[in-house]
């Protein structure tokens, strides 16, 4: 049977399973906290399977080999500065977000800014960041449409259509019970997409001396010896991206599944599958993107991988690994549908708007309406989305880096520093946010795309200087402000 055939059998049963998923997570969903964070509702083993399927992304398995292809071992600052960081962020910062959310009650990242450091503008400015996540899910429909291209032969935005559509139906049924249990099974075909791209590689080329080898043949600048060199992946970037990929484990669909595990006690049992899964899609990036320009030098760098698969191995197995692509892009959109339903429903609504107004509206009156709003806005978002992603972009990591770039530098500093040292101050986590918010949107939208500045055409190295900013000023100013009320503080970092 042909690609198509056997991609379209893979895909039905694919989508029939997640969609029984999606209902059992239905049948759990009862308020508008549920179907956001599904509180103390899983295991280490589904949170950490999970956690890998949310973090390999359309980018991660499609766009950042892309970057591998078009600058050889160069590219591989961004493979440095990434899982090590992700990793990293989460070893130290998972214990005290587990442990704060739960003692808070957060129901979302912004309630957890708005309680941690009792900030209704921080309430404000996350949920604002959280929102710009749209173009992150504007890069995942791209991977979709790339998918279907070359697997079932439906022209790119037809694609981007039906992916958008599909994805937005399951996650309104379901909310975060949906997300996480899909995403659960969705990493689970993840790893073993990741071992065999690796095989493929290794069978058709070889081991990494023969993989450097060839690509000094083809191009010197490709090669292991010029890494300190490229003016895009060079020693400074590769350190803003270790900054800001790190702080990127800590973002609104990330951290919010931190909020689901059952126990603390947990915690480090969910770190280590977490390492486990991230440590085996590292292979993609290494060995996909490197040989994927030895074996198909004259493609579009973002579908080596895809043509790895399709070229090479029978029909049967490339409809499976094709379904592993599609498992990558769907469980990181989900967790982004409802970050960015949760902030304009829960977060800009019920908790900004109403209060706001000061008109009395019954809690479980207003539950009801913000539950209501959230599934209402999802195809809202897709609309968006796909209006993003009509025209595929040159690089879907950049495109997506656009929606994580800003809570990166925004918020996270103000999170992570808020979880770890409890004498942040409110007025510096405060003026800390706005800058760094302030410091990304300058330095993207006018610096780099409005003046043409080659560093920050790329969006990472905005959000490693907005993160440092916003981490400097918070440092500094909590010892001239202000401190928070002790009493207060105890309360949300005790065991």
């Amino acid at each position: 049977m042909s690609l198509t055939v056997w991609t379209t059998i893979y895909f039905v049963i694919f989508i029939i399973i997640m969609f029984y998923i999606s209902i059992r997570g239905l049948k759990k969903t009862n308020s508008a906290v549920e179907f956001s964070t599904a509180p103390r509702a899983y295991g280490p083993f589904v949170i950490g399977i999970a956690l890998t399927a949310t973090t390999g992304s359309a980018a991660a398995i499609l766009g950042n080999p892309g970057f591998v292809y078009d600058q050889g071992w160069p590219g591989l600052w961004y493979a440095m500065g990434s899982y090590s960081a992700i990793a990293l962020a989460w070893a130290t910062s998972a214990f005290l977000l587990s442990r704060i959310g739960k003692n808070a009650q957060a129901k979302s990242m912004a309630d957890f800014m708005a309680i941690r450091f009792q900030s209704p503008l921080l309430r404000v400015v996350t949920a604002l960041a959280a929102i710009f996540s749209i173009f992150y899910i504007a890069g995942q429909f791209a991977g979709i449409g790339l998918v279907f291209v070359e697997s079932m032969g439906i022209d790119y935005l037809t694609g981007v259509i039906i992916g958008g559509i599909i994805m937005a139906a399951y996650i309104t049924i379901g909310g975060s019970h949906a997300e996480i249990l899909t995403s659960f099974v969705q990493g689970l075909i993840m790893l073993f997409l990741s071992i065999l791209i690796a095989a493929v590689v290794v069978m058709n080329v070889g081991g990494i001396g023969t993989i450097d080898r060839t690509l000094t043949e083809i191009d010197p600048m490709l090669s292991s010896s010029v890494v300190f060199n490229d003016p895009m992946f060079g020693p400074f970037t590769g350190i803003v991206i270790f900054i800001s990929l790190g702080l990127f484990g800590l973002s609104p669909q990330l951290s919010k599944i931190w909020l689901a595990l059952d126990d603390e006690k947990n915690v480090s049992k969910a770190l280590l599958w977490g390492f486990f899964g991230l440590s085996i899609l590292g292979l993609i990036m290494l060995v996909g993107g490197l040989g994927g320009r030895i074996l198909f030098p004259d493609v579009a760098p973002d579908t080596a991988v895809l043509h790895l698969l399709v070229d090479l191995l029978p029909n049967w197995l490339t409809g499976i690994a094709m379904i592993g692509i599609l498992s990558a892009i769907l469980s990181t959109t989900a967790g982004l549908f409802l970050v960015v339903a949760v902030a304009l429903a829960v977060d800009i609504y019920r908790d900004t708007i109403v209060p706001w107004r000061k008109k009395k509206i019954s809690d479980a009156v207003l539950d009801k309406r913000a539950l209501v709003f959230q599934r209402v806005s999802i195809p809202i978002i897709v609309i968006a989305g796909i209006f993003i992603a009509q025209n595929e972009p040159d690089f879907i990591t950049q495109l997506m880096w656009l929606g994580i770039g800003l809570f990166t530098g925004s918020v996270i500093p103000a999170m992570v520093i808020g979880s770890l040292w409890k004498g942040v101050t409110r007025t510096a986590a405060e003026i800390g946010s706005v800058a760094g918010f302030l410091t990304f949107i300058i330095l993207t939208f006018v610096v780099g795309l409005g003046m043409g500045s080659e560093l920050f055409l790329v969006p990472w190295a905005a959000a490693g200087v907005a993160t440092i900013v916003s981490t400097t000023l918070i440092i500094v100013i909590s010892f001239f402000t202000k401190p928070m009320d002790k009493s207060y503080v105890e309360k949300l970092f005790a065991k």
